[in-house]
């Protein structure tokens, strides 16, 4: 059974951490939702542990909205006091050390990824089907046709090392890969 106040609570603290941000699409939607999507994805496909809707929420938190080693203490020991330690170490297996070039971000995504635990896994895949539905719905400005088209390729190997875990999720990844590359493709 949901924790609906922790999930409120997370929900809150998510969308006062990303209230000035938006997406890169030309539409500017607020950043706040895409966790919602990535949540609300989870759930839909039959997934009802409380720490993996919440930290789907807060999955981007530490790293969009924290800009140095002391931000990101201070936002971890706020995730770890009020959502608890297997939120907290969800969130952080997903968040790319910022510091880092992005292609070396990318690679250790593809190279980290299959080590990571099943609620990470699992968060990993449904935020790649955000992503992906973005760049079809809404896609990043100034993308080119193959910027595109190599995110779409990069997400496929990240979401193949967390594959297995929920299969109806791995086949929507699938369908969605294959929907938005075949537009892509054809555009």
């Amino acid at each position: 059974m949901y924790d609906q106040t922790k999930i409120i609570d997370a929900l809150a603290f998510a969308a006062h951490r990303h209230k000035n941000q938006t997406r890169k699409g030309a539409d500017k939607i607020p950043y706040i939702n895409h966790p919602v999507k990535v949540a609300k994805l989870l759930s839909d496909f039959g997934e009802d542990d409380p720490d993996l809707i919440i930290s789907a929420l807060l999955h981007d938190v530490v790293e969009d909205t924290t800009k140095n080693e002391e931000e990101i203490r201070e936002t971890s020991n706020i995730i770890l006091e009020k959502f608890g330690e297997n939120v907290l170490l969800t969130v952080l297996e997903v968040s790319d050390n910022k510091n880092l070039p992005v292609e070396e971000r990318k690679r250790l995504q593809i190279v980290h990824t299959p080590l990571l635990s099943d609620r990470a896994k699992k968060l990993k895949i449904a935020d790649k089907i955000c992503n992906i539905l973005d760049i079809k719905n809404d896609p990043p400005e100034n993308w080119p046709l193959q910027r595109k088209l190599s995110y779409l390729d990069w997400s496929k190997q990240v979401a193949n090392g967390a594959k297995g875990l929920n299969k109806k999720l791995d086949h929507y990844f699938v369908q969605v890969y294959n929907e938005v590359y075949t537009l892509l493709k054809n555009s």
